[in-house]
């Protein structure tokens, strides 16, 4: 792949040195896609919705319920993004 460049916050990153974070209506972030690797760029937020949610119904669907996405350099998301930590929005189930 070429080396494609994006700029955020005012600096120039390669997209390989990017990923797409899935957030929730509530706010919390709920998933991530590599920007770019190997000979897969997915260089726009339109590319990145069709890889994450494949058919239509499910992006439709998930841009109604509010879900978005936003492009990050890996270092932030090192420091800032946390997919393992649990939902504080979500109800626990009954025991």
């Amino acid at each position: 792949m070429p080396d494609l460049l994006v700029q955020i916050d005012g600096q120039t990153l390669p997209l390989t040195n990017c990923v797409w974070i899935t957030w929730a209506p509530c706010g919390c972030p709920c998933g991530a896609l590599t920007a770019g690797f190997g000979d897969e760029a997915f260089a726009t937020e339109e590319q990145a919705w069709r890889e994450i949610y494949p058919t239509k119904r499910e992006r439709d669907r998930h841009q109604r319920q509010d879900y978005r996405l936003e492009l990050m350099s890996w270092d932030r998301y090192r420091a800032d993004i946390d997919l393992a930590k649990r939902c504080p929005h979500v109800k626990k189930a009954a025991s």
